[in-house]
């Protein structure tokens, strides 16, 4: 609730706030969510119907024994085994819940808006924002709120007929090189290889663009979640990493919202 107080700041964005208090009060969900909440499956049973590969990857279940540094890695077999049990995030929960709450569409609504409201300043309303592991898109739709409509997202598994995130692989980007003004993700921890997206994420970016990344700060047990990919010691070694691809820190702020610690970095221009 103190995270809620914080947000409800005075705005020029009425299409946000109208359509964050249309998510939170709309039975069965408001738009695209609404959709998704049919997905919904009363004969699906987590036990016994789960993909075979969630048997090996759980939340304590599946990491390698030794870590690289301070990094510790899922062992997949391979990269395809990767992306399948990635994609079954989206499966389970639709199935299981029908996607995320009200509620919960609400809160990723103004964290978003705390997040991307410091963007208005620095990129025009042109400028081309993508976001990787968008999954239903949220993030996206309070860029366009905020008056950025060339922002669009992509994910291994979107939901079926998402209108504002394809599917992609932020690993793999399809993107051209220099062709993005900002990219944005909180998914860093579902990372194959942290390295390599930070290369590939660099690669698309425009040479003056910028990355903003959303970093769990809570990730020091080394188990990390039934879906995350990676976990590390030191959440700073991950920006002293990123300062090597990056000319400029703009912003770098900690954020204790939603039961858990975050540490949102905001950088600009490739070296």
């Amino acid at each position: 609730m103190a995270y809620l107080r914080q947000s409800l700041l005075p705005s020029f964005y009425p299409g946000f706030w109208l359509k964050t208090a249309l998510h939170l009060l709309t039975p069965g969900g408001y738009g695209y969510i609404r959709k998704l909440r049919r997905q919904q499956d009363a004969a699906y049973q987590h036990e016994r119907d789960k993909h075979e590969v969630r048997l090996k990857h759980h939340g304590e279940g599946g990491w390698k024994v030794e870590k690289d540094g301070d990094v510790l890695k899922r062992d997949y077999a391979n990269y395809e085994e990767y992306l399948t049990h990635q994609k079954q995030k989206l499966e389970e929960m639709l199935k299981m819940k029908g996607g995320f709450s009200n509620w919960d569409i609400c809160e990723f609504r103004l964290k978003f808006y705390q997040r991307f409201k410091h963007l208005v300043p620095l990129l025009s309303n042109e400028a081309v924002i993508l976001c990787c592991g968008a999954r239903q898109g949220t993030e996206v739709e309070v860029l366009h709120d905020l008056g950025f409509k060339n922002a669009y997202g992509i994910d291994l598994n979107p939901g079926p007929d998402n209108r504002v995130v394809r599917v992609g692989d932020f690993m793999k980007l399809q993107e051209a090189t220099d062709s993005i003004d900002l990219l944005y993700t909180n998914c860093v921890d579902h990372s194959f290889d942290l390295e390599e997206m930070m290369k590939e994420h660099a690669r698309v970016l425009k040479p003056d663009g910028f990355l903003l990344y959303d970093m769990g700060t809570n990730m020091e047990e080394g188990s990390g979640g039934p879906f995350e990919a990676v976990s590390w010691d030191r959440t700073e070694n991950l920006v002293i990493r990123l300062l090597e691809q990056f000319q400029k820190l703009i912003r770098a702020e900690r954020d204790d919202a939603f039961g858990g610690a975050w540490l949102w970095v905001l950088l600009q221009g490739k070296k």
